[in-house]
């Protein structure tokens, strides 16, 4: 048998390298993972490189900035990397897990808030409110082995929202209700 790795994520380069499949396995095995790891990278750059450019600057026709916002993509996905290569998380889809959890909270919270509420808030605040709700559980998630000698998981994503949620509630204006 072979010994596993100490770390999950070099399970995959071990049994490469070692040569233990064979190259009629190894060879169009590693191509595939190529082939995926790439058509992954070219769509998630062409989605943000077309979001910034079309949602966010609103100058779809300019070639020269669409290359430049291409560029910084490309470095912001290697920092992205690197960071994770620092953290050395010895799980790092747990990882990714959790940063979804300081990420989509927010959007989860405004999702079912203006989903299942018909409340008008205070629009200028809200920005307030999904940037504080992250922090808040960030130092939760940080205290509470202190505080309560209790761990936060994946429902950090949904306390998240549910965060964000009561925060846009106490934005409420004072016309509180939409009209149809």
């Amino acid at each position: 048998g072979i010994a596993l790795p100490a770390k999950p994520d070099a399970l995959l380069p071990q049994l490469v390298s070692s040569g233990a499949l064979g190259p009629w396995v190894v060879i169009p095995f590693s191509l595939g993972i190529v082939a995926a790891a790439f058509s992954a990278a070219d769509g998630a750059l062409t989605a943000l490189t077309t979001s910034c450019c079309i949602d966010l600057l609103e100058r779809e026709d300019d070639v020269r900035l669409r290359r430049r916002v291409h560029a910084l993509m490309v470095l912001a996905c290697l920092g992205c990397v690197w960071i994770f290569a620092a953290v050395d998380s010895p799980n790092v889809i747990n990882t990714i897990y959790v940063m979804a959890s300081y990420t989509y909270g927010p959007l989860l919270g405004l999702f079912a808030f203006g989903l299942f509420t018909r409340v008008r808030v205070r629009d200028r605040f809200v920005p307030w409110v999904v940037v504080l709700s992250p922090l808040i559980c960030g130092v939760l998630d940080r205290m509470a082995p202190v505080w309560w000698n209790y761990k936060f998981g994946y429902e950090l994503l949904v306390f998240n929202g549910l965060l964000t949620a009561v925060g846009l509630f106490l934005l409420r204006a004072h016309n509180e209700r939409v009209q149809n």
